[in-house]
Formats: structure tokens, sequence, C-alpha cells
């Protein structure tokens, strides 16, 4: 039940008084007239070229809204955020941009389909076919055979590795590109993230290392659902984006490691867009995770090469407190 009391924006009810200015956009944008706006203005931006706003008569036969008064109303509300106003005409803002960009990405530019697709990787675990599915923005490799590395309620059996790929991802592409595709914005993501900066929003991050307290080693555990007791979560405190990462790839993303495995022969963050490059890395190096402490957690992550080794120990906020090679 609404009290007497409430707001009388749904807007306002629904993100609360600390979000009056996300309030203000999401009533801003909420207009037929504004979108389209916003989309003429992006579609005659370049980045390369100097000039490219609409000028008031220009944009308005663009949007084709035939009141001259009604038009000018819609675009002072999305100046000075959205829109950028000076003596030669209108220009989108990089706010603007970034509300376009999300919509097209979040949209493609056709329906995205891709289920049961063969991919050249087989699955680490059995070395049987995976395949690669596409399912309300993620991507997941799924072993034909084997019960994968972890479950959950919401995706297919057999899950091997699931990423974030906006729709947009899979135009053109085959499901090898995908899957590439897949692990590079993943890798970007996840590392923007590990430096303490949201990649969508730019604000805060939180960083845990998260260990299963009753972790089962054989199979997947049923009490985290996932083979490996700890691993690393991240999460934005103020636009909610998260992830989830191994320990092994926290630990690869260290200098020392870097340099550790470029000396034997393996890059870590160059070349990433390739089926044969992500498998190399997924079948050389791999980190093996020692559980030191649970309370507070404590981890150590050895990565073996060419029998050399290198070891990084993270605390509960994944610091490397230690490197031991």
């Amino acid at each position: 039940m609404t009290g007497s009391d409430a707001p009388g924006s749904p807007i306002e009810t629904a993100v609360g008084a600390g979000g009056s200015t996300v309030a203000a956009a999401f009533t801003l944008l909420s207009d037929e007239t504004r979108l389209a706006i916003l989309l003429a203005l992006w579609d005659a931006y370049d980045p390369y070229e100097d000039g490219t706003g609409l000028r008031f008569s220009e944009l308005r036969d663009r949007v084709g809204v035939g009141d001259s008064g009604q038009f000018n109303y819609h675009l002072e509300q999305l100046a000075g955020h959205f829109v950028h106003a000076d003596g030669e005409g209108y220009e989108i803002t990089e706010a603007g941009l970034t509300f376009v960009r999300s919509v097209i990405a979040g949209a493609g530019l056709e329906e995205p389909e891709l289920s049961g697709a063969r991919i050249d990787v087989p699955c680490a675990l059995c070395e049987s076919p995976a395949e690669i599915e596409y399912d309300d923005g993620w991507v997941y490799i799924v072993c034909t055979h084997c019960e994968g590395l972890w479950t959950d309620d919401d995706g297919p059996a057999g899950q091997l590795a699931k990423f974030y790929l906006d729709p947009a991802g899979l135009q053109g592409r085959t499901p090898n590109e995908v899957y590439a595709a897949a692990w590079v914005r993943s890798y970007q993501r996840l590392f923007g993230m590990l430096e303490g900066v949201c990649p969508t929003c730019s604000g805060i991050v939180d960083r845990s290392l998260d260990v299963c307290e009753s972790h089962e080693d054989e199979g997947v555990c049923p009490a985290c659902d996932r083979r490996d007791r700890a691993v690393a979560r991240l999460r934005c405190r103020v636009c909610k984006q998260w992830g989830q990462m191994t320990l092994g790839g926290v630990a690869k993303y260290h200098p020392a490691v870097v340099a550790f495995c470029h000396e034997h022969g393996l890059d870590l963050q160059y070349g990433t867009n390739d089926v044969e490059h992500i498998e190399r890395r997924l079948n050389v190096g791999g980190s093996a995770v020692d559980v030191r402490s649970t309370s507070p957690p404590r981890v150590r992550v050895t990565t073996t090469m060419d029998g050399e080794e290198i070891a990084v120990d993270l605390d509960e906020d994944l610091h490397v407190i230690r490197v031991e090679e």
C-alpha cells in the first residue's frame, strides 16, 4: 500500500531520496521526443570531425516535430547535461553518448541467437567438445559430457565459463569469435574492477575473497555450487555491477606474474582476441590455490611453468601482500 506522504513520481519512489539525480535523469529521458533528439544528435556525431552538431531547424526536421515551441521545450529539458548548445547549434554530450551507447549495446542491431554451437576449445576437465550458448546477455561455455566447473539455477548444465556480453557483441561474429570477444570483454571489465574503478559507471568497487567454509573437493561443491573453494568477488557500490573470477586470474594481473609468464613464452595481456591464444592460456601456466586462513581469509596462489613457479599471497580484499619466486 502506498502512503499519502509518498513522493508523487513512481521513479522517485523507486530510487528513494538518495537517488534524486537518477530519478531526474530517468524522468528527462522518459519521453519519445527527447529520445529522438538524442538519437538524431548521435547519428550526426563523428568523434574525428569538428562541427558535427545540428542547428535547431535541421535537428527539428530530423526528429519530425512540426510544432517549434513544443520541440524547443523538449530540447531545453536536455540542454546542459545530455545536450550541449552553442552558437553553432546542438551537440550530444558524453553523458548523452553514454546513454545511447548503452541502449545500442543492450539491444544490438538484430535479435541475438546462439545455442549449441561448437567451438574449437575442448573441455579442460574431460577434453570433450565444448559448446557456446547465449541467453539474457550471458555467454555460456558448456561441456557436452561432464558437469563442468559450477552450476547455477539460471544457466545450462556443464558450465565451464560464463561471461557477460552485450547483444551487440554477437553482431558479425562466428561462435569462435564470440567466445574470444567474451574473454576480451571479461578481462577489460574484471581488470578495471580489480583496480577499484567500475567500468560501467566509474564508481568505487568493493573487492573480497570468498572462501567456502564447508567445501567438498570432489566435483561441484553443493554448498557453494563451484569446484574452487575460494574465488574473488567484485561489486560496484554505485551501479551494482559485479564480477567473480578465479584467484589464478587475480594473480595473473600482478606485474610480477605477468613478467614471469612472459619469460616463459606466455603473454597474458596481449593477443587475447584469438581462440588459440586463449586455449593456450587456459592449458599453460595453471595456478594452484592454497587456503592459508579463513579468519581472516588468506590464500596463496602459485603459478607453475617449465618447472619454475611464482607465488602471491592475497588478503581478504584481494591485495597482494607477498610475492615469492
